[in-house]
């Protein structure tokens, strides 16, 4: 009777023993949403938390309790997330976070000098998103420029009418997802006198006139007056561009910022450059929805595709660092020829962008037209950024033949295309006769063969 009554005794003390070691240890048990998932461990020095993967905690909260930078639980510091009519803050006792990263639960954390949780921003190089959490770090590249604010588009217009842009499949769609076909006129080089005085609101009123939903701002690298030299001076450049983007946002059309490699042939040749350049301008338009963007428009000479897809992997991040969702154009080897290449090894960031085909319907025939298809049918989406009636050169005569077949194909596809060019420099491609001194307000008679071709085919004719 003496020994059932003495293991009694030795089980309630078990017991206790038990319940106050549980009360001194973190609770390991059910946890809220978002808890860590691990096991509490004890050694001579305290209690800690092991992952599932083996390692451990250290210098962080874990389902509410702080782990110091040796890995051990200081009860004190424990904490909670609380909330009032001013945000999301954290709480340890009397203490808590302001102008400080905070790593809770493995997630890293930014509260602001208030004490508040920030969202959706940049802090420094680092990007929090909707529910506060590190997500990524900028690439390096900060912008020197200010966002914008969200503009207003005209009622009935382009921009008004689809909003942001999308591709699904191989498609451009407008924000419902319905598909959408973008046609319009790219500048000359826009500092050359034959073109940057085309760039004016009556001029693209013009061409929206015709039909037009779409502007190319064509801005060259290397050429003289190129974004990469020191001919003109890059303020006076990025004017022309802000006018561009201003006079086309006012009309409610979209417009492509175009990045003009042509003589320099690869375009990891001024790569810094080009990602100073996005950096800025996507920084700057970020609140716009007609802003697209072509990181390269002629890649030529002896550059691959893997030349080129190296230089888009490295810029397609830096603008999605400032603009998430823009239309992204890239273009392809073979001054922008080759999109059939791109199936097999496309970019990493594959969402909204598309790739860049040109043609010139009297030296391109059949045969490109075959590698429209190709890239169509493999799953690739495709932009003809560039297009003429005439020779590759600018010159030659029209190839109606070849021009109507093109427009076939493209119509068929409902394929986005830009015709070249907004000038009236001596060359057939240029759709202002070079004797008319007019920038905007064009009669038929005041266009050339071929922008009276451009003209008819934006009008649906």
């Amino acid at each position: 009777m003496a020994r059932r009554k003495e293991r009694r005794i030795i089980v309630w003390v078990l017991v206790l023993v038990f319940l106050f070691t549980a009360a001194q240890l973190p609770d390991s048990g059910a946890e809220a949403a978002g808890a860590v998932a691990g096991t509490w461990k004890q050694d001579s020095k305290g209690w800690w938390f092991r992952f599932k993967n083996g390692g451990y905690a250290k210098d962080e909260y874990i389902n509410g309790y702080y782990l110091d930078k040796k890995g051990y639980w200081q009860k004190k510091w424990n904490g909670s997330w609380k909330k009032d009519k001013n945000g999301w803050w954290f709480k340890a006792g009397k203490w808590y976070p302001k102008s400080q990263w905070l790593k809770i639960n493995r997630k890293y954390y930014y509260f602001n000098a208030k004490g508040y949780l920030v969202t959706n921003a940049w802090v420094g190089n680092y990007y929090v998103n909707k529910d506060g959490v590190w997500t990524k770090t900028r690439s390096g590249v900060t912008p020197k420029t200010t966002t914008l604010s969200r503009p207003t588009y005209p009622n009935g217009s382009a921009v008004k009418k689809s909003g942001a842009l999308q591709v699904i499949g191989t498609d451009l769609c407008d924000a419902s997802g319905k598909k959408i076909q973008l046609k319009g006129v790219s500048t000359f080089g826009i500092i050359w006198d034959e073109g940057r005085y085309n760039i004016n609101q009556d001029a693209f009123k013009t061409v929206k006139g015709w039909g037009a939903n779409v502007i190319r701002l064509a801005v060259y690298t290397e050429e003289y007056g190129g974004y990469c030299r020191n001919d003109v001076a890059r303020s006076e450049l990025d004017k022309i561009i802000a006018d561009g983007v201003s006079y086309a946002t006012n009309l409610g059309m979209y417009v492509i910022i175009d990045w003009h490699i042509l003589k320099d042939g690869n375009p990891n040749t001024h790569i810094a450059e080009a990602k100073q350049f996005f950096a800025d301008m996507s920084r700057k338009y970020a609140n716009y929805d007609n802003v697209l963007y072509e990181i390269c428009n002629e890649p030529n000479g002896s550059t691959s595709w893997s030349d080129v897809k190296k230089y888009a992997d490295t810029i397609i991040p830096i603008i999605r660092e400032n603009d998430p969702d823009a239309i992204i154009l890239v273009g392809t080897p073979t001054w922008s020829q080759d999109v059939d290449q791109v199936a097999s090894n496309p970019v990493k960031q594959k969402k909204n962008v598309m790739y860049v085909m040109h043609f010139y319907a009297a030296t391109h025939k059949e045969w490109l037209r075959d590698k429209l298809k190709s890239a169509r049918a493999a799953g690739t989406p495709v932009f003809i950024t560039e297009c003429s009636s005439c020779s590759a050169d600018g010159n030659g005569s029209i190839d109606y033949s070849s021009a109507n077949e093109w427009k076939k194909l493209i119509n068929d596809n409902k394929i986005s295309f830009v015709g070249w060019s907004l000038s009236n420099k001596n060359e057939t491609s240029a759709i202002i006769r070079s004797s008319c001194s007019k920038h905007s307000g064009w009669s038929d008679s005041e266009l050339t063969d071929s922008g009276r071709y451009l003209k008819q085919w934006i009008q649906g004719k």
